[in-house]
């Protein structure tokens, strides 16, 4: 996942089970033995920092000992980090990507080790025989979610709207493509343009977005650390109407909701991701039936009148 994105697609992944190289289905660990996690987180924004806070709390009431690494966003770390892991024959290795084609050389090297891997986040462009499993935030639901409410909002009428990206794709085009496959028949995208997940590139970004389109109505910005970038330029340009639609669910974003800064946000977030993470692979290790290999985190559509409905983003 890109940094600052609890974001990613579970879109019909098989269940399976994980492998080693030669194949063969990874035996389970047994119940009397203390599990081992390598987490190999992919930064240190809040995003990242909530999500290794809630695992490492679920794992500390699951007596699960948890040995961290962070890629600080650098793919190349990423798969330094993975060996590291490798080499202290932990029991699984847990990995909120920085890249996703890089992970696939991650993967590759656990399976050569014959430790199994789990993915945070992201789990789209990978071979799911080849892991353990995932916890993912389905950002195609994001993107319809989203849609869905400005179809309601305009009644299916004319409506001048526009996208302030995160990167060219993966998860961000994943979001955008069905936001625009539900946002209504009178909808049109005037204006798209990617922030890279920076809040001040975000800025940059809308203020020339006022200038190319002054008249647009809706942006649709993929997180909200750049929704409040996008929120700052329209407010210094007295363009206070036009409605941001974003996701994550932070505290700050949900408040943003509360008081109309934003109109509306997705709620999926790192707490239920980590605490997720962790009674999945203790389950699917222990090859409990009831574990799912693919899950989804919970999301909920925050407006103004529900956000007391948005989930707990950090744990405390």
């Amino acid at each position: 996942m890109a940094s600052g994105l609890a974001l990613a697609v579970s879109l019909g992944l098989a269940v399976g089970c994980s492998v080693d190289e030669g194949g063969k289905e990874a035996a389970a660990v047994p119940s009397d033995k203390k599990i081992t996690v390598g987490f190999v987180n992919g930064n240190s924004i809040q995003f990242h920092t909530c999500l290794q806070k809630a695992l490492l709390a679920r794992a500390a009431k699951r007596d699960v000992e948890v040995l961290t690494a962070n890629s600080a966003a650098d793919p190349n770390k990423e798969l330094s980090n993975i060996d590291d892991m490798i080499a202290k024959k932990v029991d699984v290795i847990v990995v909120q990507t920085v890249n996703v084609d890089s992970l696939r050389g991650g993967v590759a090297r656990a399976n050569r080790a014959g430790i199994p891997i789990f993915l945070t986040g992201v789990a789209s462009g990978v071979d799911q025989s080849k892991i353990l499993g995932a916890v993912v935030a389905d950002v195609t639901q994001v993107g319809s979610s989203l849609g869905g409410w400005v179809a309601k909002d305009t009644g299916g009428g004319p409506a001048k709207i526009a996208i302030i990206g995160g990167a060219p794709g993966g998860a961000a085009e994943l979001m955008t493509a069905a936001f625009k496959k539900s946002m209504g028949p009178g909808a049109k995208i005037v204006f798209e343009q990617p922030a890279f997940w920076q809040r001040s590139k975000a800025q940059d970004v809308a203020e020339n977005l006022l200038q190319a389109e002054p008249d647009v109505e809706y942006v649709l910005v993929h997180n909200e650390d750049m929704a409040f970038g996008v929120e700052a330029a329209f407010r210094a340009a007295g363009r206070t109407r036009v409605k941001i639609l974003t996701n994550g669910g932070t505290a700050e974003g949900v408040e943003a909701v509360r008081t109309g800064r934003f109109a509306v946000t997705v709620s999926n977030t790192p707490k239920d991701i980590g605490e997720m993470a962790v009674e999945s692979v203790v389950g699917l290790l222990r090859k409990d039936a009831s574990a799912k290999k693919i899950d989804s985190v919970p999301q909920v559509v925050v407006t103004r009148e529900n956000t007391s409905a948005a989930r707990p983003y950090c744990v405390r």
